[in-house]
């Protein structure tokens, strides 16, 4: 029997060739889809789980109580205080990545530099591959180093017992032992490791902090955890309004969004997002397959009535016709794994990540797609299996399909679905985009065109000659040194209060040079700004102030300049702001100048508060460089030419200020390429399905067509008749899915502070493209019919 209805099902294939390709294609596109989504979903899910332990690590993070901001800087004893206090807590460990560049003979390379424990090999479940686990980093100036970084630096394979020369080390360090690649799907990335020299007493003065993790025992309660380090909180002093909040190592990637993390971290919504549109996809790759199995139907009739006629029974007729439907499946799967091979990559460098296929891809995720492609192809050959199989004989065999054209028929409410699906991912594409050329466009409060900046810091005595030589360039306008990094850090942030009144403020505090505003093109509204014509500008109280009294050198102080936003004018009630005295960390300073409010961070929070003060002669900073031409890659190679000469020690570290600032939203950058693959996607399964449909239509519709010809109906009236039933299915399904996309989009967009509003251009929109592309679909394929002889369609009855 099973043999049987294979030779049938594969003849049947055969024969309808047009229906075959159409199917296939079809689940082709849509599988692949579907699998890759669910190969990146089950990837974001993974992070941090390769270490054995996983469900017991957790990170301490802080969180203010009035701000609700979170912290994962926290001081360097904390975790060791609670290993001694804490039974239940087993191992502690701290990690902090950097950007580090080192020197192997007279190589340079710029890698990420992990600063930690021995315990964090064992915590991690991060294996050597060659050195003792014992005893490495127990001896001051070693490194450990990736097998990936081994083979880079050390082709020859003699990684151990080499040197490698830190930045800021003049002793370098010896290779005691090489690891295995940190995962991928971790919250950190490493290429080497050293140890961290902290300090193992709890100080919240203390200046050292970093991210601290705990390992609780088996069978303990992290409620209970949390409940005992709550009653530590007064007996060591935290500060008010603080707590302390254990955050699960599996979830930091996807729920963790402080400032500081170390790496970028995805977002569990996003998660949603893809798997939702993977679900909608494969929904149109199956309600496609149904149609047109249905719809093919009409060539099948009498087949079916003849197999009744013969003696098969219901059940036989939906064995077949569910084989059938696997058999399609089948084919289409071995064609869905050669895509996703080439896909995955694609979509990796879609988000960011340089992902194979073995980095997605793992048991959990092979069976989870299989188990989607069976059920998917149950799903899809069950329906048609139960209508077919219920046709009478008698009637098949008289040409009856079966086939309804009632308003709300079940095909038509498949089409309407598909369109509804098509229409929103539109809706969201365009949205997504006009939010994000909003980004672009949006006046920040500086100007970012023509200039770069470097996020190398530490410059030393030779930046004043190399900031000399840059300015003898016609093309370079200015040079500036800050504690500035847009999108990452003002420089520091402090309690304000002034003269006038008790009231504690907070503000962000950038530390700058001279032509700090003038590089940045920050406006001035009221004022002046720092300049080395005021002897008050150029004093150094600090130093000053040293061999003063208190009161002396507060009164000293009083006259340090210091520029202000609107912002912190607001914030801090100050009506007439010019030369109002502001306290700060024990110091105080004189307002001279009121700047515009300019975007530190980025749209999604609110200007902040942010006070500038004058550096005088800095050597280390995030370095502005200012250019007056439209040539900006060759002035960026003749500003590296200059470096090499400067600093031959440090790898020139230049980026263009559109594309730093473009990182702070790779997230919606991603969502937004993703969105339009999955629109267009989407679009492209339905224009199959409806192509198809319309096929089938037209042939069962031949008859009507010549009838009405014959009664005097007119080209143009048989493709309105003929369209018209697709336009409504289109209409429904536009003012379906308007008020859901719209509801959604707005709470993406809540997520900005400065953001557009939602216009009727994007519904618009995507009705009309859905109508433009129904109307190609079905007028190319009517009008050859239309244009045919009544004659030849009615000489056989």
């Amino acid at each position: 029997m099973f043999k049987l209805n294979l030779k049938i099902v594969l003849r049947n294939i055969w024969r309808h060739k047009l229906t075959t390709a159409i199917k296939l294609v079809g689940l082709i596109i849509g599988l692949s889809t579907v699998v890759v989504l669910i190969a990146y979903v089950m990837f974001e899910l993974s992070f941090d789980r390769y270490a054995q332990n996983a469900m017991q690590i957790y990170r301490l993070q802080s969180i203010e109580a009035k701000s609700q901001k979170e912290n994962i800087q926290l001081p360097s004893g904390l975790a060791e205080m609670l290993l001694r206090e804490i039974p239940e807590i087993e191992k502690t460990t701290n990690l902090f990545t950097y950007n580090e560049q080192i020197k192997v003979g007279n190589t340079l390379f710029k890698r990420e530099l992990l600063t930690t424990d021995p315990v964090f090999f064992e915590m991690f479940s991060i294996p050597l591959i060659a050195g003792d686990l014992k005893s490495v980093l127990k001896q001051p100036n070693t490194i450990v180093v990736s097998a990936t970084f081994a083979k880079t630096a050390f082709p020859k394979g003699n990684a151990l017992g080499q040197s490698i020369l830190l930045e800021n080390d003049k002793k370098p360090f010896q290779v005691v032992g090489i690891m295995k690649d940190v995962p991928k799907a971790s919250h950190f990335n490493a290429d080497l490791v050293i140890k961290s020299d902290l300090k193992k007493e709890l100080n919240w003065r203390a200046y050292s902090s970093v991210p601290q993790y705990i390992q609780i025992k088996k069978g303990t309660s992290v409620e209970f955890v949390q409940q005992k380090l709550k009653s530590l909180y007064k007996k060591y002093q935290f500060p008010e309004g603080v707590s302390i909040k254990l955050m699960p190592l599996t979830k930091i990637h996807l729920y963790s969004h402080t400032t500081r993390e170390l790496a970028a971290n995805g977002d569990i919504k996003y998660v949603y997002i893809f798997s939702i549109v993977a679900f909608f996809i494969l929904l149109i790759a199956i309600v496609n397959f149904i149609n047109l199995t249905v719809a093919a139907s009409l060539k099948r009739g009498k087949e079916i009535g003849i197999k009744k006629v013969m003696g098969a029974s219901v059940g036989q007729l939906r064995i077949q016709f569910l084989s059938e439907s696997y058999l399609y499946f089948l084919l289409a799967t071995v064609l869905v794994l050669i895509l996703t091979y080439d896909l995955i990559p694609v979509i990796g460098s879609k988000i960011g990540i340089a992902i194979s296929l073995a980095d997605m891809v793992n048991v959990k995720t092979i069976w989870i797609s299989i188990g989607v492609i069976i059920i998917s192809g149950f799903v899809a050959g069950l329906y048609p299996a139960i209508i077919l199989s219920k046709l009478m004989p008698v009637k098949t065999l008289k040409g009856y399909t079966g086939h309804t054209s009632g308003r709300f028929g079940f095909k038509k409410i498949l089409m309407v679905f598909q369109f509804s699906i098509s229409a929103f991912l539109i809706v969201c594409t365009l949205i997504i985009y006009a939010q994000l050329k909003f980004i672009k466009t949006k006046n920040l409060g500086f100007d970012k065109n023509q200039l770069m900046v470097s996020s190398y810091r530490r410059f030393g005595n030779n930046f004043t000659a190399f900031k000399a030589e840059l300015l003898q360039n016609k093309e370079i306008k200015s040079v500036s040194l800050s504690s500035f990094d847009p999108g990452k850090t003002f420089g520091g942030s402090s309690s304000w209060t002034n003269d006038n009144d008790t009231t504690n403020y907070t503000a962000d505090f950038i530390d700058a040079d001279f032509d700090f505003i003038k590089t940045l093109d920050i406006k001035t509204l009221k004022g002046r700004v720092f300049s080395e014509k005021y002897g008050s500008d150029v004093f150094d109280y600090y130093k000053a102030a040293e061999n003063l009294s208190g009161e002396e050198a507060r009164k000293l102080t009083d006259q340090k300049p210091i520029l202000l936003n609107e912002a912190a004018v607001k914030a801090f009630n100050l009506k007439r702001p010019i030369d109002t005295i502001l306290s700060y960390g024990g110091l105080q300073g004189k307002v001279i100048g009121v700047v515009s409010n300019f975007n530190g961070m980025s749209l999604h929070t609110e200007v902040k508060p942010v006070a500038i003060q004058v550096s005088l002669n800095p050597t280390s900073g995030y370095l502005y460089i200012k250019t007056n031409t439209e040539d900006l890659v060759a002035t960026k190679a003749k500003i590296e030419e200059i470096w090499k000469k400067h600093f031959p020690e440090i790898l020139p570290d230049l980026q263009f200020m559109d594309e730093h600032l473009q990182q702070l939203y790779m997230a919606e950058l991603r969502l937004g390429s993703i969105f339009i693959s999955f629109a267009a996607i989407a679009i492209f399964l339905c224009c199959i399905g409806l192509f198809g449909m319309v096929y089938f239509d037209l042939e069962q519709r031949t008859k009507e067509i010549a009838v009405r010809k014959i009664l005097g109906a007119s080209v143009k009236d048989l493709l309105t008749l003929l369209n018209s039933g697709f336009m409504k299915a289109v209409l429904l399904a536009n003012l379906i899915i308007w008020p859901i996309a719209y509801y959604l989009t707005k709470e993406w967009l809540n997520s900005f502070y400065y953001r557009i509003e939602i216009s009727y251009v994007p519904f618009v929109a995507a009705l009309m493209l859905c109508i433009i592309l129904t109307l190609l679909t079905v007028s190319l394929q009517a009008i050859r019919t239309v244009k045919k002889s009544p004659v030849d369609a009615l000489k056989y009855e």
